[in-house]
């Protein structure tokens, strides 16, 4: 199978993937770049991490072989290689977040924030079962809140 290596968002070479024996093969051919590239696979909104493009002759290479454990913790489907996720493929953007009463920020992940100087107060949704000692605890806007300095 061979899929795009995209760099700074260009199109600029190929990643072959094939089986050899227990293990994956990764062979990736691009042409030169300015500085250091680290290269990752995506697809399926995972990633995982290849390696270092080295100088061969005119351009970046790499060849990696993974065996079938280490490939646990990459995309069952390989769409694409490159340097950053979002090289080639819009990434799903975080709905802007909405307000809540008291300055308080949600977050997609159902944190809450909220600047306060230089840093600011996060607050973790939790269900205490008795009270905790030196654990900063507040309820907003009905729920109970683990609450962090940052």
């Amino acid at each position: 199978m061979t899929v795009p290596v995209i760099l700074n968002g260009k199109e600029c070479g190929t990643l072959e993937l094939r089986r050899d024996g227990a293990f994956t093969l990764f062979e990736a051919r691009c042409g030169r770049q300015a500085e250091l590239t680290r290269l990752w696979v995506f697809g399926g909104g995972r990633r995982g991490y290849l390696g270092v493009l080295q100088p061969e002759g005119d351009g970046l290479a790499l060849r990696r072989r993974l065996s079938r454990a280490a490939m646990r913790s990459f995309p069952d489907k390989i769409e694409y290689a490159g340097d950053a996720p979002d090289a080639a493929r819009p990434v799903r953007k975080e709905p802007a977040p909405e307000r809540e009463a008291g300055g308080w920020i949600l977050r997609p992940d159902g944190s809450l924030w909220r600047a306060e100087g230089a840093g600011g107060l996060l607050a973790l949704p939790c269900a205490l079962r008795r009270e905790a000692r030196g654990v900063r605890v507040a309820m907003i806007n009905g729920k109970t809140y683990l609450l962090f300095r940052c």
